[in-house]
């Protein structure tokens, strides 16, 4: 749906489902957007998201406020026509978010994403798409406190990375504990990536070579005895780190 208000425009953003946006709770999804203001240059864009109904889990947005972006903007001003006058210019701006589902659902839940901008004259133009969050099959592992350990976080627990940079991670919130010596990192979802430390609390993790945005979820395991498939890990947490298709510069945390 464009809303094109005041302004001159149009738009799209990606779906991965027919006419919807389709995430999976406890996993994240990368979506591309773009907009067009036809006689006026755009000077900011943003992604924002609404619940449809009450009682929704919130869903983290990274890199909602476009500062990881591509702008073309048109110069040449836009001729008047004899049933409008001229404009500035023009803009067609692309935009990736990165939605991240960090709670469950029990039934399918759903939202409105929308894409808008500004341009010179104060006029907005924008694109909505519907975000449909569908339950995780998979059951929770049970997360066991004891009284030596505090909650289990990872630290940068969200990344915008370009590709095949460095970025450290490191688990914090479990204090230390003879009996908690074993430790495990890995990629649970997105493509494979290099990692270095992965046996210990710290990370140091080499983006992967991407193409198109792309979504990388790590999780951290932490135990008192080998963590293995028939042994899952008591104490586990996830951090999100959404890649860009742009060689050099490195990562930001919002």
């Amino acid at each position: 749906m464009l809303l094109a208000c005041g302004g001159e425009g149009g738009g799209s953003i990606s779906a991965n489902s027919g006419s919807e946006v389709v995430l999976t709770a406890r996993e994240s999804t990368a979506v591309q957007g773009t907009l067009e203001s036809v006689k006026y240059r755009l000077e900011s864009m943003s992604w924002s998201i609404t619940p449809l109904s009450p009682d929704q889990p919130v869903l983290v947005l990274l890199n909602a406020d476009c500062a990881s972006a591509v702008k073309n903007d048109r110069v040449a001003p836009t001729p008047a026509t004899s049933s409008s006058p001229g404009g500035s210019g023009g803009s067609t701006w692309e935009c990736s978010v990165f939605v991240y589902s960090e709670q469950d659902v029990k039934t399918d839940a759903l939202y409105r994403l929308q894409l808008a901008g500004l341009n010179e004259a104060g006029q907005q133009v924008s694109y909505q798409r519907t975000l449909r969050v569908q339950p995780n099959p998979v059951p929770i592992d049970s997360l066991i406190q004891g009284p030596n350990t505090t909650q289990l976080r990872i630290q940068p627990q969200a990344s915008i990375c370009n590709s095949g940079v460095p970025l450290l991670l490191s688990a914090q919130g479990l204090e230390l504990n003879a009996q908690i010596n074993f430790y495990s990192w890995r990629v649970i979802q997105g493509p494979e990536a290099s990692l270095s430390g992965h046996e210990t609390r710290n990370l140091a993790l080499i983006t992967p070579v991407v193409t198109s945005p792309t979504v990388l979820v790590l999780q951290f395991a932490a135990s008192n005895v080998p963590i293995t498939a028939e042994v899952p890990a008591p104490y586990v947490a996830t951090a999100l780190v959404s890649v860009l298709p742009i060689a050099g510069g490195g990562c930001s945390s919002p």
